[in-house]
């Protein structure tokens, strides 16, 4: 009789322990949650002491995300012709075209059009343009001017349909702004889906479309490394400038395998993106596993 009592006494022992272990796995998958004040005030001292200055508005609240997956989206000829007659005009009689024997970015055999000062460089899955005419004309425009001059460029793509959803940044540079559009999922920027554009007061003069479309493929759930354990890392990375200023910060979706993409789609997982001042190039920050990129860290100085 004892022994009955205590085996249902450590069955309800058992029970217990799986109950709160399953509540636990469910905290850390499912809930979401808030990085207290005094966390956000500890690791900004902490960052001051080392001669990192936080300039940003940091993310407060987390929730576990799935990874995404995307593949490229093909520039066909109908695609080509279109950004060229919308850009260059109908006449096609002052365009040569010729071939890019090899571009690190564009591959093999990109295709160039060329127009005066004007150049469009078309690739399997990029765009670029550039007008060396109006890259120096000054940088005495607004934000607002910047902003109306590159939703005229992007229209004139007629990309619309791959970037319905979309996020802009702008960024106040020498020479005029840098807009950027990204496409959107669930409320975050995908980082790799873009329409890069630096304004001067001439117009664009150089212009950057990369476009992914989200497939219906997605991961599991899993839970991101808050902010603060993020920015820790910021100390072990070797930046020369005297000068270092987190700009902003921004959690997004890239994909896992930073080579790029050829055909087939990719996992694109949760990273935050760290812009510091007089970086050109942004840190990015995987979310699951809070690793730093190996990036070239460029001053603009």
């Amino acid at each position: 009789m004892r022994w009955d009592k205590a085996l249902n006494l450590l069955i309800a022992i058992f029970l217990c322990l799986n109950i709160v272990l399953a509540w636990i796995n469910y905290e850390k998958l499912v809930v979401t949650y808030q990085v207290s004040d005094d966390r956000l005030d500890t690791i900004t001292s902490i960052l001051k002491k080392n001669n990192i200055k936080v300039d940003a508005k940091l993310p407060r609240v987390f929730s576990p995300k799935s990874s995404i997956w995307l593949e490229p989206v093909q520039i066909t000829s109908t695609i080509r012709d279109g950004v060229v007659s919308n850009v260059f005009g109908e006449d096609r009689s002052l365009i040569t075209i010729t071939k890019d024997a090899y571009d690190v970015k564009y591959g093999r055999n990109a295709l160039v059009y060329s127009k005066q000062e004007e150049e469009l460089k078309f690739s399997k899955e990029r765009i670029s343009y550039h007008h060396k005419g109006i890259e120096n004309e000054g940088n005495a425009l607004s934000e607002k001017e910047a902003l109306k001059l590159a939703k005229r460029f992007v229209e004139n793509l007629e990309m619309e349909n791959y970037f319905q959803d979309v996020k802009i940044e702008s960024r106040s540079e020498s020479y005029g702004w840098d807009i950027t559009y990204y496409e959107v999922y669930k409320g975050l920027p995908v980082f790799d889906s873009y329409i890069k554009l630096r304004v001067s007061e001439g117009g664009v003069f150089d212009a950057e479309v990369r476009c992914l479309v989200i497939t219906d493929k997605v991961g599991q759930l899993k839970p991101l490394y808050p902010i603060d354990e993020v920015l820790f890392g910021l100390q072990e990375l070797n930046l020369d400038q005297t000068e270092r200023i987190v700009e902003s910060v921004e959690l997004g979706y890239r994909l896992d395998n930073i080579e790029g993409m050829h055909i087939l789609a990719e996992e694109a997982v949760p990273m935050y993106k760290i812009q510091m001042r007089g970086l050109t190039t942004p840190i990015f920050v995987n979310a699951y596993t809070n690793t730093y990129e190996e990036i070239l860290f460029i001053s603009q100085y």
